[in-house]
């Protein structure tokens, strides 16, 4: 009952509206290419359980029923190249067809690919189809393909699905190939318990399921694939035929780098394209490691920015020479890398998948931790995205120097009322003589130490004042003789002008 495969009783309801339209229209215009069933009508996917399947794959691979491989985290540079190609498949013989289509090689995929359900959130339960370009636009997708299987009927999303970290179905241990991402950025190919599906350790943040596993390891297991995936109850014609015949085809898968890599190729049921053993080889030839294979047939949709890339096998309702896309179910989107969350706490920008914080004290991966320096604050206030806000009685930048004498507070900013002007508390500024205890401590333990500097001291205190006092004595004897000396010398220079009577120097007359 996949997309691939419509059960025939719900033929007509797989209408398609114009270029553009949207799932919501309604014909009874009947689909043009023949509809495959990898199972019966009545259940998609084997009833056995995942113990069946660990249990009869080779031996070489042990009890693990899937393939972990890191991926790609580098960032700049594209998010996403898609490139086109026209290949003979086989590469010789007589049977050898072309085929065209499309790789998409993606950088990064934690970041920049998400499972989609279709037309937005909600889809799956809401038993919603739409076509591929209306739901990568809600997804702003660069890239965009169709993802896994739904019941034609009713719309059911089928298989697991995880849509940005949310469970949005548990398919309850269903045994098809699945593709997903964890959240440490690993990608997961294979089959996986219902328990691996629900792990919290490192749990899927997105996740898909496909039918048949094209690659493990860089080798073919279709085969295996049919033992695990096959239901032993019916006859296996069905699954053969959905594996041999050609029809449009799509796969997810990786590189050796870690990139991501969607596949598309067009074709039409039992017309052109290519069966899943093409398939799986020519993935191989390009170096592809494991793969998956997802929904095809009249589902197989490629959009690039927007635009439908691949070419419908299905004619639209109104003229039977146009083909238009199928409204489906998931999608796998390629978009620009997003950062967890989404707007960065509030507090940075995401540019190119990673944070980049405002202000000055937001820091982190997801720009929501406070961090005002390595003092944190001084343990006397809070950080805030402001810088620290110190507690009552500190100031400074890091809240590390507390209130000068006189002053108390927030910030400083009060001074203090007490008589004698004594010192207050730096933080209440009270005067509780029993409260500054610890205060007047500290000035006792100043003083002490000062006289105990003066006393260990004492002796070249006695010979400095001791030098000083003899250099005041000499500066005073010196001082007093050089006064006595110019006395002296005043009387002896004022005998030259003594009066003398003229008699004496002229004679008696």
């Amino acid at each position: 009952r996949a997309a691939l495969v419509p059960p025939r009783r719900v033929a007509d309801a797989l209408c398609q509206g114009s270029l553009g339209a949207t799932g919501s229209s309604h014909c009874r215009s009947p689909p043009s290419d023949p509809l495959l069933r990898p199972y019966f009508p009545s259940r998609h996917g084997p009833r056995h359980h995942h113990r069946h399947v660990r249990d009869c794959q080779p031996v070489k691979y042990g009890n693990i029923t899937y393939e972990a491989w890191p991926s790609d985290n580098r960032t700049g540079g594209p998010v996403a190249t898609t490139r086109t190609f026209v290949s003979y498949i086989p590469p010789e013989g007589k049977d050898r067809k072309a085929v065209y289509g499309h790789f998409t090689f993606v950088r990064n995929p934690l970041r920049t690919v998400s499972v989609l359900e279709p037309g937005g959130a909600g889809g799956c339960q809401a038993y919603r189809r739409a076509p591929v370009e209306e739901t990568a636009k809600l997804g702003k997708c660069l890239v965009a393909q169709n993802g896994g299987y739904f019941d034609m009927g009713t719309g059911e999303c089928l298989g697991n699905v995880v849509s940005d970290g949310k469970l949005v179905r548990n398919s309850g241990g269903l045994q098809n190939a699945q593709f997903g991402i964890r959240k440490d950025g690993t990608m997961v190919f294979g089959y996986l318990s219902e328990e691996d599906v629900l792990d919290q350790t490192n749990p899927f943040v997105q996740l898909v399921s496909g039918v048949v596993w094209l690659l493990r390891d860089g080798e073919v297991y279709i085969s295996q694939s049919q033992m695990a995936e096959c239901d032993e109850i019916q006859t296996t014609g069905t699954f053969d035929k959905f594996i041999n015949v050609i029809s449009a085809r799509t796969a997810v898968g990786h590189d050796n780098q870690g990139q991501l890599v969607l596949v598309h190729v067009d074709g039409q049921t039992e017309s052109r394209g290519v069966n899943l053993w093409e398939m799986a080889e020519f993935l191989k030839q390009q170096g592809i490691i494991n793969a998956i294979n997802l929904d095809g047939g009249g589902s197989a949709t490629l959009v690039l920015n927007g635009t439908l890339a691949s070419y419908p096998s299905e004619h639209c309702p109104f003229d039977s020479m146009w083909r238009c896309p199928r409204s489906i179910s998931t999608v796998v989107c390629i978009h620009e890398p997003t950062c967890e969350p989404a707007d960065c706490s509030g507090h940075g920008d995401c540019v190119q998948g990673e944070c980049h914080c405002t202000g000055d004290f937001w820091r982190g991966p997801a720009c929501d931790i406070l961090d005002c320096g390595p003092s944190n604050c001084s343990l006397h206030g809070v950080c805030t995205d402001a810088g620290c806000l110190c507690d009552a009685g500190w100031i400074g930048s890091n809240c590390s120097e507390e209130c000068p004498m006189g002053w108390y507070g927030p910030n400083c900013q009060k001074p203090c009322a007490c008589e004698h002007t004594c010192p207050c508390n730096r933080e209440t500024g009270s005067c509780n003589t029993t409260y500054e205890l610890a205060i007047q401590d500290q000035l006792n333990k100043e003083m002490f130490l000062t006289w105990i500097f003066l006393l260990s001291d004492r002796k070249t205190w006695i010979s400095t004042t001791s030098v000083l006092a003899l250099l005041l004595v000499i500066s005073a004897m010196g001082n007093i003789g050089l006064f006595l000396k110019a006395r002296s010398e005043r009387h002896h220079e004022s005998g030259d002008y003594l009066y003398h009577p003229l008699r004496e120097m002229n004679g008696e007359v």
